[in-house]
């Protein structure tokens, strides 16, 4: 009897791996998952070459890896077991608390920090006299918010003083630490609520010496968000409500893109709510250089923001101060490349960097390059 079970369980067992096996052998390979928001690793060219050096095996096993069958449940299961079995505090450097996500920013990297305040110099140097102020600011991730954490969380004061010991006395810092909270923050996702950050924007027009109109909003919204950080944690985790704010002068600012020549674009594109990321409705989203015309200001004063994409739901509700803005992602052009595109006049200068990029910075550019693509080389989405 227990031999015979014995072989019961080891046929089992085997006719399970067989079955496995050639469900991923008949299996069509998926080019990318949205939960991830990442291009999936494809079967690697067969050459001799590729063999004999290792290169084969290497993409291979990135390929397996990442075109397994019920891959998605296997990653949710070993969240779960991590989180509720083993009673680990994160998961892959995401953890949870109170049904919201959040990513691990450790240690504090102070060269990071110093390659991009020497980027923004740099710039701040190539400025004609006649430039308008030139302001810097950064955005606090949201764990910055977290009280009584066992987690490990940046030192964002050493960051700040590392900042602004590194970048030149003439660029003026806003401190916007204090105009926000744990709640201005999606729960899956790392960026802020757009319909949150009415403190913001008054802290930057006292700062920057500019008046917003006071004309209302009316919130628009899209219920189904499931923001970076959901396919990140691989848990079951309910998805976030997109609210984005409208009002005349978003809906009559003429929007143009350096890498759509020629289109008219709106402010919010409702296009990209299916899209796998639709954060990026806000001022077309991950984008080389973007330019906003408000014809309802006829004052001439124009503003400048290099940003990465927190910039995107803020720049709307700064639109009625100003006749033009420009925002400059420096992710996907150089520096060198601005002048075909901008003239540096009498505008505004805001630099406006997450707190994540500033303690991540390689993905700044500061040589020649030609315009790339939001997708890194490894096929992953841009993150702020």
């Amino acid at each position: 009897m227990k031999k015979a079970l014995n072989i019961i369980i080891s046929v089992s067992f085997f006719a399970a791996i067989f079955a496995m096996f050639l469900l991923n052998v008949l299996s069509a390979p998926e080019e990318f998952s949205a939960s991830e928001r990442r291009r999936l690793a494809q079967f690697p060219p067969l050459s001799a070459a590729a063999v004999l050096n290792g290169k084969f095996m290497e993409g291979f096993e990135d390929y397996a890896v990442d075109q397994a069958a019920f891959r998605g449940k296997f990653r949710r299961l070993k969240a779960e077991f991590d989180f509720n079995v083993l009673r680990k505090l994160d998961n892959n450097k995401i953890f949870v608390i109170d049904n919201m996500v959040f990513k691990t920013e450790y240690p504090l990297n102070e060269p990071s920090i110093k390659r991009l305040s020497g980027i923004i110099n740099s710039l701040y140097d190539g400025f004609p006299e006649g430039i308008g102020n030139v302001y810097y600011t950064i955005v606090p991730d949201k764990n910055a918010y977290l009280l009584n954490s066992n987690h490990l969380i940046l030192n964002y004061g050493k960051m700040k003083k590392i900042a602004r010991e590194s970048l030149a006395p003439g660029i003026t810092y806003i401190d916007i630490f204090d105009e926000l909270s744990l709640f201005d923050y999606f729960r899956t996702d790392s960026h802020w609520r757009q319909e949150r950050l009415g403190d913001v924007a008054l802290a930057l027009a006292k700062g920057m010496s500019f008046e917003l109109a006071p004309e209302p909003y009316t919130k628009e919204s899209f219920d189904r968000f499931y923001g970076v950080y959901y396919g990140q944690s691989a848990l079951n985790i309910d998805p976030d409500e997109l609210v984005w704010l409208v009002n005349d002068t978003t809906r009559n600012t003429i929007v143009t893109s350096a890498e759509k020549p020629g289109e008219i674009l709106p402010v919010y594109d409702l296009l990209q709510l299916d899209s796998v990321d639709p954060y990026s409705l806000f001022m077309c989203g991950p984008a080389a250089l973007v330019t906003a015309e408000n014809p309802a200001n006829d004052s001439g004063r124009e503003l400048i923001i290099f940003r990465d994409s927190y910039a995107s739901s803020l720049a709307p509700l700064l639109l009625s101060a100003y006749s033009r803005i420009t925002m400059i992602d420096l992710r996907y052009m150089t520096p060198d490349q601005i002048g075909q595109f901008v003239e540096y006049l009498d505008q505004d200068v805001l630099f406006i960097y997450s707190a994540t990029l500033f303690n991540t910075s390689d993905s700044i550019r500061s040589g020649s390059a030609a315009f790339i693509s939001p997708f890194t080389a490894k096929g992953r989405l841009a993150v702020p």
